[in-house]
């Protein structure tokens, strides 16, 4: 409140020193009013710092003819059961996605697809930013972490009609 009410202060005189005091008292009233009943911004109003970046690997294992998702230096998980966690007030997060073991390519477009809470749901959240393809056929995209905690699902849909679907658990208030 102090911040917005030096605001108003300054832009209160700026109008007063042109002569337009009525103008100034509304308009100051108004900034004033508008912050009302509002919610305090939690971190000292200062936005969460972003989350370690995290890297995706897609492995084809051929001997199991399946594919295997592992977590930055983490282990071969079944994509069904591959879940990162993204601590609560983690900021924006970097994932980059890569392929190995299979000569396949991300859709571009079409190449991510998410869900909010179950797959059961239309697609689509807030939470996600991107994709963008790179040059080197990586994918990159941003989960944002905000709000409340939520549990991402999504699909990498490959040019060659397959989706490798792993889970994002957002723990929120980033």
């Amino acid at each position: 409140m102090t911040n917005q009410i030096r605001d108003v202060t300054l832009f209160s005189r700026a109008y007063r020193e042109k002569g337009h005091l009525k103008l100034a008292i509304l308009c100051a009233a108004t900034m004033l009013l508008g912050s009302c009943g509002k919610p305090a911004p939690q971190g000292g109003g200062n936005p969460a710092g972003p989350g370690q970046p995290q890297e995706v690997h897609l492995i084809w294992n051929a001997g199991q003819n399946q594919w295997k998702v592992k977590y930055n230096n983490g282990s071969e998980q079944p994509p069904a059961s591959a879940k990162i966690v993204l601590p609560e007030g983690t900021g924006p997060t970097m994932f980059t996605v890569d392929i190995a073991g299979k000569q396949a390519a991300f859709k571009d477009p079409g190449g991510l697809t998410v869900w909010e809470n179950s797959k059961s749901d239309p697609p689509g959240s807030t939470q996600i930013l991107g994709p963008i393809i790179t040059k080197q056929g990586k994918m990159v995209f941003y989960d944002l972490n905000r709000g409340s905690p939520v549990m991402i699902y999504y699909s990498l849909n490959l040019d060659n009609g397959e989706t490798i679907d792993p889970i994002i658990d957002n723990r929120g208030g980033g």
